[in-house]
């Protein structure tokens, strides 16, 4: 009797070899889609602390994580408003406006501190206000509707500032200037930003993942309509998600006025591709790809350790932003194709 289970042209387990070669190929693929973005920054932070050791030392880390504390803000911001596939331009303005307002009424009008931020902070609700009122009550789209809110602001930021740098570092009471930078608690090491950043982080984490509200949000960003026809107040959420955005501006705006004693002009637009940056990063990082609090807190890490160890390295600011792009690119790239093979 013929044996019929070889196959002189093929190996017994080639066919097995190949299946189990397809598995890998496609669970390697599988690994890059959800931790692409991770495993760029693991390489950058290795390559990084090989060349200069300065890297990893707890004062450099210490003093990054204090500079990304209003980016992160701005981030999170940012990601509430996506996630309800909603953007909002006007954050960088913003930051300036509140920043000007807050910094002015403490140098030259002699305010308290406290009364000033109260100011920022409902300049700020009130531009929130005025976007979600115009984007989901009237109707009109947030990419034009908030790109003419931030020319807005920053007219205002002119005329409130006269266009110049304010600066009262005499002015600024030692409590406010704690807000930007205080003093390390001695059993972390972490300035106030710090604290306050990652306060802001863990309310916004658990409000889109842990509510429902957080899932009226991200079924908003799906499919407004069936949200609408399933009883969702989309219309009132999405007013909502632009005032958390303002809100956390002026956040950032206290944050970057309290460690420079100073209003500089325009410092939003500084952050404002940045932050996008930062919170496309985490949803690309998200296995759903959906926009959420943890990716964009991993996005920001990753954008200020680029910038940290660049800088420590000596580049000019031409190879620094060239490089930012190019990791960027990077990163989205081992993300993109995992994600094809999912």
């Amino acid at each position: 009797m013929a044996d019929t289970t070889t196959n002189p042209a093929q190996p017994p387990n080639s066919a097995d070899s190949e299946q189990q070669r397809s598995r890998f190929g496609v669970d390697l693929l599988s690994i890059i889609s959800l931790y692409g973005v991770f495993i760029t920054l693991v390489a950058c932070i290795v390559i990084f602390s090989v060349l200069d050791s300065r890297f990893i030392e707890i004062d450099n880390l210490r003093t990054q994580l204090g500079l990304a504390a209003p980016l992160l803000m701005l981030s999170l911001g940012l990601t509430v408003v996506l996630a309800m596939d909603d953007f909002d331009l006007s954050i960088a303005g913003t930051l300036s406006a509140s920043a000007a307002v807050i910094v002015v009424l403490i140098v030259n009008h002699d305010w308290p501190w406290g009364f000033a931020v109260l100011a920022g902070m409902l300049f700020g609700l009130l531009i929130g206000a005025i976007n979600g009122l115009l984007v989901s009550y009237v109707g009109m789209p947030s990419f034009i509707t908030t790109l003419a809110t931030f020319l807005i602001l920053l007219g205002v930021e002119y005329t409130v500032s006269d266009g110049r740098n304010i600066t009262g570092r005499a002015d600024m009471p030692d409590l406010y200037r704690d807000l930007g930078i205080g003093k390390p608690e001695p059993w972390t090491e972490f300035t106030s930003p710090v604290w306050i950043a990652a306060g802001l982080a863990i309310i916004l984490w658990l409000l889109m993942s842990k509510t429902e509200i957080g899932r009226y949000m991200y079924a908003i960003g799906g499919n407004p309509e069936a949200a609408r026809l399933s009883g969702i107040n989309v219309k009132a959420l999405r007013a909502a998600g632009f005032v958390v955005v303002g809100l956390m501006a002026v956040f950032a705006a206290v944050s970057q006025t309290a460690r420079t004693a100073s209003s500089i002009p325009r410092v939003g637009i500084s952050l404002l591709l940045s932050s996008y940056a930062a919170a496309f990063l985490g949803a690309a990082a998200s296995r759903q790809g959906l926009f959420n609090v943890p990716g964009t807190v991993l996005g920001v890490i990753f954008l200020q350790a680029v910038q940290s160890g660049l800088t420590i390295l000596g580049y000019d600011r031409d190879i620094l932003d060239i490089s930012r792009g190019s990791i960027l690119i990077l990163a989205m790239l081992l993300t993109a194709v995992g994600a094809r093979r999912r």
